[in-house]
């Protein structure tokens, strides 16, 4: 199988996973507690990203993301009750593998969110949540990333006492295929940018850098994840002709900010193009679905057109989507603990 495959299981993945009841079971047995930590890199944290802005001011308690690295450095110094929650979607990152022995011996509450029960992250022994998604043996996920958000808001869900909204799989279908043709008029010119730029605001920030990510590990171009105000103040200067910058835009504000950004960069020879999830059209819409009956989901189908442009962008320069820009490099680094 390929990343093609996956990319086209997603509608029955995110279904099975929002359909779980793991998450709502392990959230109702959590006691008290001070603040919740999600722990995860890569695309782990990138998914925890999304979740946090919408969690965080529903529970009225802080909720931090962060790298298991520097969770690992810092540990010693996290005082009071928290919850900690591990997403590895592999099971085998290295350092998410030693957080969660950390957090063992910390006697704290925990729960890991991972597709493997088999991993070595799955055999600590610890409260899990697991992804179904079945295989899925390359290193750019695709399904499991957006199995992942949809696993996240499941707990977060059931920590704050919400609802979720039904996200059927025609709608991630219908997304999917739509990426097809608007990635193709993106890239159809005989030029490919050669540096590409994603901001998004709140939980698109999180896809964002999933973008920047995908599109990095899958066509080796130089990408970079903003918020939009980041990317005004001085980011741009680092855009030419040759560059391709993305706006990700959730509501009236971000779609009129992305905009005008739009008009004063084309006076400059710069492209940018918005991914707009309003239901008002603009100009220099790149990719548009009117998302607001599925908030916060609508971050599971706004990541999937990046997908497609990683994939296509990859294609595009003769190289296999499935491999990376450097086969075994995750080996090489020792971020891994075993090959999938």
């Amino acid at each position: 199988m390929s990343i093609e495959t996956f990319m086209a299981e997603q509608g029955d993945v995110i279904a099975r996973t929002l359909e779980r009841s793991d998450a709502a079971t392990f959230s109702n047995m959590v006691s008290a507690y001070d603040r919740i930590l999600f722990v995860g890199s890569g695309s782990s944290l990138n998914a925890l990203t999304i979740v946090r802005p919408w969690l965080q001011p529903i529970i009225r308690q802080p909720v931090e993301v962060i790298n298991p690295a520097v969770f690992l450095r810092e540990v010693e110094t996290i005082f009071g009750n928290p919850l900690v929650v591990i997403l590895s979607q592999s099971g085998t990152s290295s350092t998410s593998i030693e957080a969660a022995r950390a957090v063992r011996a910390k006697d704290w509450q925990v729960v890991v969110i991972t597709a493997d029960p088999g991993s070595p992250i799955g055999e600590l022994g610890l409260p899990m949540i697991l992804l179904p998604i079945g295989e899925e043996p390359i290193g750019p996920k695709t399904k499991g990333f957006t199995a992942s958000i949809a696993a996240c808001f499941g707990l977060a869900a059931g920590l704050a006492k919400r609802d979720l909204p039904a996200l059927p799989s025609q709608s991630v279908n219908r997304t999917t295929e739509a990426s097809r043709m608007a990635v193709k008029a993106l890239i159809d010119g005989p030029d490919l940018p050669s540096y590409i730029v994603i901001t998004g605001s709140g939980r698109h920030f999180g896809v964002a850098l999933e973008a920047s990510l995908k599109i990095a590990e899958i066509a080796g171009i130089a990408t970079a994840g903003f918020e939009p105000e980041e990317l005004l103040h001085g980011r741009l200067h680092g855009t030419d002709a040759n560059s391709l910058v993305i706006m990700i835009a959730a509501d009236e504000q971000e779609r009129d900010l992305a905009s005008h950004t739009a008009v004063v960069m084309a006076e400059r020879g710069v492209e940018v193009v918005l991914l707009n999830l309003t239901e008002a059209v603009t100009p220099f819409d790149w990719f548009q679905i009117d998302a607001g009956a599925v908030l916060p989901l609508d971050t599971i189908l706004a990541s999937i057109p990046f997908q497609r442009l990683a994939v296509d962008l990859a294609l595009r320069r003769e190289m296999m989507p499935d491999a990376m820009t450097y086969p075994g490099l995750s080996k090489a680094l020792a971020i891994k603990t075993l090959t999938r």
